[in-house]
């Protein structure tokens, strides 16, 4: 990816983005919580739905566009 596309997407707010290990999920981007549970968390971003499966999850911060969730990441799917 050339410098400015990669600039572009690092601006672009309709897509989702999301930065994960093992215990702890960053999701960016995101304009409505659709379902959370202690095995899976569904945002929406734009058009776009993400799902966070895993364990224990815990919301460890919410703010404008921007969530954080503590527990165990299985895997992360797009919709």
């Amino acid at each position: 990816m050339r410098m400015i596309e990669e600039i572009a997407y690092d601006f672009d707010f309709t897509k989702p983005k999301v930065i994960a290990t093992e215990r702890l999920a960053v999701l960016e981007n995101i304009t409505a919580i659709i379902m959370l549970s202690e095995k899976a968390l569904t945002v929406q971003s734009g058009k776009k739905y993400t799902t966070v499966v895993g364990e224990d999850f815990v919301i460890k911060e919410i703010g404008e566009g921007r969530l954080i969730i503590e527990g165990k990441v299985h895997r992360v799917e797009f919709l």
